[in-house]
């Protein structure tokens, strides 16, 4: 098996590895008798399945009270029987007589889920002081033009463009957020593609402060009859296109002109587009910067498996990507909310289990750790 390939299975093993869940153990004997659960029926006909709801929610939110500490209070009131139930991975029931009739549930929480959920929560209390998406309008289409310097005036006067801009809202205001069309000129008459495309796009941005930028574009395409339509999302913090949805239109562009038919084409796109859109803040990835990694003393293949599995778990930074391998060292990217210099000081703190480093170099996109035999 080549390297490359063993590196790509050790990672996928990896995943599933570390993704069994957190343990728990509660029990009846923890519920007062008084005690009240958020949206708890008082009437149940059957008393044991409703007791196990409970002990449910009560594994669930000792393990969100864990984690957040004083800043549980905030989330709470969203910690129902019925939100805990979609966390549970497995669970047993145990009857102890000590006291009589008490019930013990043992079992695991999806804690992975529970951390990106609270990520979304976060996002969507911050809205709009942590959200400022950029957004900006193209189209090439033949009687249907528009530049991407001229997105905020057809706003005001184009039918189109005002339903396209309403869809793409949608997804943003479920984060509190609200689209800022973009009125600067700008050299770019297309999503960009390239490094030095995004590097411009980013540039814009960031002068305006936004934090992302969404770009819905109209093409044509040769020998195509029907139009396409594409949403490039992109990431200021990491400076990168985050995601791309879109599709083939089964519409003609005289169709573009009927809001009804045009808003029934676009609205699974747009719903692949929220999906995503969640799923970059409940990841956090939308406040991750790209950093080189660099572990030099890799003498062996022995040792290039155990850097693979112990970097794996992760220290403040994603799954590493191997990017390339010479001589004695060995090169990956990974992504980071935090700082390199903050990053380098975790990493130093909390050696990794199995496999001791010490950081040897760092600048503003690199860190270079030594394997200590």
């Amino acid at each position: 098996m080549s390297l490359d390939k063993f590196i790509f299975w050790a990672l996928i093993f990896s995943k599933f590895l570390y993704a069994e869940g957190v343990p728990f153990h509660v029990s009846s004997s923890m519920l007062a008798p008084t005690t009240t659960i958020p949206g708890q029926t008082v009437e149940n006909s059957d008393p044991e399945s409703g007791l196990i709801n409970d002990l449910k929610y009560l594994a669930v939110s000792n393990w969100l009270h864990n984690y957040l500490g004083q800043r549980y209070t905030q989330f709470d009131k969203f910690i129902t029987p019925e939100f805990s139930e979609k966390y549970i991975l497995d669970y047993k029931v145990n009857r102890t007589n000590q006291p009589v009739g008490t019930l013990d549930l043992i079992g695991h929480i999806d804690g992975d889920s529970l951390k990106k959920w609270v990520r979304l929560v976060d996002s969507k209390s911050k809205g709009s002081n942590q959200i400022k998406p950029l957004f900006i309008l193209s189209s090439n289409l033949t009687g249907l033009s528009i530049s991407p310097s001229d997105t905020a005036n057809k706003l005001r006067d184009s039918a189109i463009a005002q339903s396209i801009a309403q869809l793409a809202q949608g997804p943003v205001q479920k984060l509190n957020a609200r689209l800022i069309p973009n009125d600067s000129t700008f050299n770019l008459e297309a999503p960009p593609k390239n490094g030095s495309e995004i590097q411009s796009l980013i540039s814009l941005a960031n002068r305006r402060g936004e934090t992302l930028v969404i770009w819905a574009a109209l093409s044509a395409c040769p020998g195509c009859t029907t139009p396409r339509f594409d949403v490039f999302v992109y990431n200021t913090s990491s400076q990168s296109l985050a995601f791309v949805v879109g599709d083939d239109l089964a519409l003609t562009t005289r169709d573009l002109a009927n809001q009804e038919i045009l808003k029934k084409s676009l609205t699974p796109i747009f719903q692949q587009f929220q999906t995503e859109l969640e799923n970059m803040y409940s990841e956090g990835t939308v406040l991750e910067n790209p950093y080189r990694l660099i572990v030099e003393s890799i003498d062996s293949y022995r040792t290039l498996k155990l850097a693979e599995a112990e970097l794996s778990r992760g220290n403040g930074f994603s799954i590493p990507v191997l990017k390339k391998t010479a001589g004695k060292s060995a090169e990956y990217e990974i992504k980071s909310s935090l700082s390199i210099d903050e990053l380098a000081q975790k990493i130093q703190s909390t050696s990794l289990p199995g496999f001791k480093t010490q950081v040897s170099k760092l600048d503003s996109s690199s860190l270079v750790l030594k394997y200590l035999k």
